[in-house]
């Protein structure tokens, strides 16, 4: 059976259908007809293969997490599809190549800048749950070869958020080599951490309420994977696990009493916090100065990060010939449940947003 073919321009349509969160509330996620427009010189039109949940989709949907932003507009903050047009003054792009989107458009490299929030994909920006998504070239970044357009749809925030988590260069990851590495969960940005880690030849230390996944960690490269317990035991645990040392470098997702009773009694001197979520509570209750003081330890908070943070995991993952794990897929209007869902698989929740070319790998 013949392929369907990535080269193919845009169609003369009026209106491209697309989702929009239109409220605070699930139910405020409505499927309603846009009105396409002419592109811009620098900007490219693409036809949306696939898209991926993550946690800060929920939060912004049901409005617990930026209840002010301005509505409306279309969630979901990673994607991939084909370019199907180019603006005048777009030359190193074609129909029919197959792209994926940075996330904070407006962040390119160097240092974050808070003005860069308003240009965040999936709001206040519009995302990658629609038929087809215009965005300016620098927020758009080749496929690799090899790759399929769901693997590709399932990076932007969450991969991006590891890399920089974990040091966001290759020199930063070449001096975890040797060192434990405390990854709390089984979440997207906790996998992509996993993976990364292990190929930089660090000793990844994964604590986890699912035990059930110990096996499939630890061939994922978990020198140790902790399960359920409590802090205390958890803490003895990991100690035994470094021999006594603890860990050079622990990516909290968690927050509050995690992050004082078990985090931070575990750490090296001179190690490193990376605060990149609060599944638990952002709010901490304890003596924080205290502990940072005696150990000199450095607590960083990670949003994401820049298109060269992006650029150099892609790069990375090529080499180490890593893809996204994927563990489950839903249609655009199942995109409720998809967003509700607690997979308990190890990987992505997709929306697959044209079946004829999201599994489809690129050459």
């Amino acid at each position: 059976m013949q392929q369907p073919s990535f080269e193919k321009q845009a169609e003369e349509v009026e209106t491209f259908w697309a989702y929009q969160s239109t409220g605070l509330g699930m139910d405020h996620l409505t499927r309603t007809e846009i009105q396409r427009r002419p592109l811009a010189e620098d900007e490219v039109r693409i036809r949306v293969a696939a898209a991926a949940t993550n946690y800060r989709d929920l939060a912004l949907a049901k409005g617990e997490y930026l209840p002010h932003m301005k509505r409306p507009f279309v969630p979901l903050s990673e994607g991939a599809g084909i370019v199907t047009e180019v603006g005048g003054k777009v030359t190193d792009l074609k129909i029919g190549d197959a792209v994926l989107g940075h996330y904070t458009r407006d962040w390119l490299e160097g240092e974050f800048y808070v003005q860069y929030h308003d240009s965040k994909v999936g709001g206040p920006v519009d995302g990658w749950l629609a038929q087809e998504v215009i965005m300016p070239r620098r927020a758009v970044l080749e496929v690799p070869k090899g790759w399929t357009l769901e693997q590709a749809a399932s990076l932007a925030v969450s991969g991006v958020t590891a890399w920089r988590a974990l040091g966001g260069s290759k020199d930063s990851l070449a001096q975890l080599a040797g060192q434990y590495v405390l990854i709390e969960g089984t979440g997207n940005v906790s996998l992509q951490a996993l993976d990364i880690a292990a190929k930089a030849g660090a000793l990844p230390v994964v604590l986890t309420s699912r035990p059930h996944h110990q096996q499939a960690l630890l061939e994922m490269g978990a020198c140790a994977v902790i399960g359920p317990g409590s802090l205390e035991q958890r803490r003895q645990w990991i100690l035994e696990v470094t021999q006594g040392h603890g860990v050079s470098l622990a990516i909290d997702v968690i927050g509050g009493d995690t992050l004082l009773s078990l985090v931070l009694p575990l750490m090296r001197e001179e190690g490193r916090v990376a605060i990149v979520g609060f599944l638990d509570s952002p709010k901490v209750s304890g003596d924080l100065i205290g502990p940072m003081l005696r150990g000199m330890l450095r607590l960083e908070g990670v949003s994401v990060g820049s298109r060269q943070n992006f650029v150099d995991l892609l790069t990375f993952m090529q080499h180490h010939n890593l893809r996204p794990k994927i563990a489950a897929r839903y249609s655009p209007d199942e995109i409720q449940q998809a967003l509700t869902h607690r997979v308990d698989g190890l990987g992505k929740i997709v929306i697959v947003v044209d079946p004829c070319i999201a599994g489809r790998a690129v050459s």
